[in-house]
């Protein structure tokens, strides 16, 4: 009987000591000693800048993006800018098509161009900032979407079978 009655009672010193530790741990500090200064910011060198941009654009950027790139530049001129208005007009779509992938394509050299900026001016551009975001989709909205449409319209019967990305 007094074996169990020092249990409870070394159960209950250990439970209050922990107890009032975890109260010291959790209590709030002072205003005055809080830092209101924003943590230290090291910019990167332009070295490393552009090292983290290299390594930024390998990560981010679809294996297929730049042969689609090429490929979409090579059918511009070998299709649309050899048609006249009379062509271009008498296919229903292909001037907003055509107004879409340019579009895309702008966009992604303007991102492109912006996430460099910042880089190479000594910003660590992370893979969840905006322009990133918005890179990320404009490659695969312009290579799975506007240019496969595309192509479609000037040559219905080269229309491009469906291929899984993860599968390239």
């Amino acid at each position: 009987m007094n074996s169990i009655f020092y249990s409870v009672i070394a159960i209950l010193l250990l439970t209050g000591g922990v107890l009032l530790l975890m109260r010291e741990y959790n209590k709030n500090t002072p205003l005055s000693e809080i830092d209101d200064r924003p943590p230290q910011y090291h910019p990167l060198s332009k070295e490393e800048g552009e090292d983290h941009f290299s390594v930024l654009m390998n990560a981010i950027t679809p294996v297929w993006y730049w042969r689609v790139n090429h490929e979409y530049i090579d059918f511009l001129h070998a299709t649309i800018k050899r048609m006249n208005m009379a062509e271009l007009n008498s296919t229903p779509g292909l001037f907003e098509a055509q107004r879409r992938c340019s579009d895309l394509n702008s966009a992604v050299y303007k991102y492109y161009d912006n996430i460099k900026k910042r880089c190479v001016n000594g910003e660590k551009v992370s893979q969840s900032d905006l322009d990133v975001l918005n890179l990320r989709q404009c490659f695969r909205e312009f290579s799975m979407e506007a240019y496969p449409a595309l192509v479609v319209l000037v040559w219905p019967e080269y229309q491009r079978p469906w291929v899984n990305p993860e599968d390239v």
